[in-house]
């Protein structure tokens, strides 16, 4: 940002507008229309030069300029205004929300954040459910589904349920079961995740009550039972959004690529997880994003906090995204998101 002039910053900010709205290689005649008190010579000058320093390309000779990675880092950061939600739009947003606050499960009510997302912004919605690391585990239950199959739920205090079902080498006795399960939730119900999953062995395995087998079986597979990353974890909705964008028209392999991808969710789910650390609205542009099948895509998440823990909701779409407008949509969503799960835990 530094090597750039006041007038090229103007030039690109409103070189990158205009390509978002009209997704067409903008040209210098073009951007002399817009407001500036300039020639289309100067105009066309400044350009030259924001090409020379990688904020701008020409994908054909004889075409205008459209925005690199780098412009757009540079218009995110430092040119962008945001365009502020009216309360019109709040309102609306809230009611389509609200609707389903009703749901019996967290699950059922980021579902249809992710809906939402996808219907207002016209992009991929994406939810992914909290993560269970910072929370309070409330209990662990068992539940015998068969000879060979156990199911445990687990509840931490915010209310987020998760449930495994795992294998066991024989039937246990409904007696012994319940004096493992008292014996877990004595020493573990209480901790947090994180902390339980240092020791959870040494907790367990000192006991003199319960069953050793089961108690081991836990104990193995505490990682997967509590901090799993999980693709049944994330919501993604709005495939026909993002593929309707004329970016992605006549490219079938890479169309190929991102539908492998969000079919198979799983590295979806990694990388939004990898992002629940970070504040406010989470931008990254094009080849910033670590996946390369995201390489022309701009994702944006933003954490929300549920009680003690956090889960991430986003967007993503070309990176010819109108960020003016979807940013500050994120953010409210988040904070509408926390209120509705806040209330929902109020009243369980």
């Amino acid at each position: 940002m530094e090597d750039l002039s006041s007038r090229e910053r103007t030039i690109l900010d409103r070189l990158v507008n205009c390509f978002i709205d009209t997704g067409e290689p903008v040209g210098s005649r073009t951007l002399s229309k817009r407001g500036l008190d300039l020639s289309a010579a100067t105009v066309r000058n400044s350009m030259a030069d924001l090409e020379e320093k990688g904020y701008l390309y020409q994908p054909h000779t004889s075409a205008g300029r459209v925005p690199t990675d780098k412009g757009y880092r540079v218009f995110v950061d430092a040119l962008m205004r945001q365009q502020q939600i009216n309360e019109e739009d709040r309102q609306r947003l809230t009611a389509m929300i609200e609707e389903h606050i009703r749901e019996s499960n967290v699950d059922s009510l980021l579902g249809q954040v992710s809906h939402v997302i996808a219907d207002v912004s016209h992009q991929l919605g994406v939810a992914l459910m909290p993560r269970f690391k910072k929370g309070i585990l409330r209990s662990l239950e068992m539940v015998q589904l068969s000879e060979s199959k156990l199911l445990l739920i687990v509840t931490i205090q915010s209310g987020l349920v998760k449930t495994v079902v795992m294998e066991v080498d024989a039937k246990i006795g409904s007696g012994e079961m319940e004096v493992t399960r008292r014996v877990v939730n004595e020493r573990l119900s209480g901790l947090s995740i994180e902390d339980m999953l240092k020791d959870v062995q040494t907790r367990l395995m000192s006991s003199s009550e319960g069953s050793p087998k089961l108690l081991r079986l836990i104990c193995d597979s505490a990682d997967s039972l509590f901090e799993v990353v999980d693709e049944e974890d994330l919501h993604l909705v709005g495939t026909g959004n993002f593929f309707r964008q004329p970016e992605f028209a006549d490219q079938q392999s890479r169309m190929a690529d991102l539908i492998g991808m969000f079919e198979e969710r799983t590295q979806m789910a990694e990388i939004l997880n990898g992002r629940v650390t970070e504040d406010g609205v989470a931008i990254t542009i094009g080849g910033e994003n670590e996946s390369p099948q995201l390489k022309d895509c701009s994702l944006l998440t933003s954490k929300y906090r549920f009680g003690n823990v956090t889960g991430v909701i986003g967007l993503m779409g070309p990176t010819r995204m109108p960020y003016s407008k979807m940013v500050p949509l994120l953010w409210y969503i988040t904070g509408l998101t926390e209120t509705m799960l806040e209330e929902k835990a109020d009243k369980e």
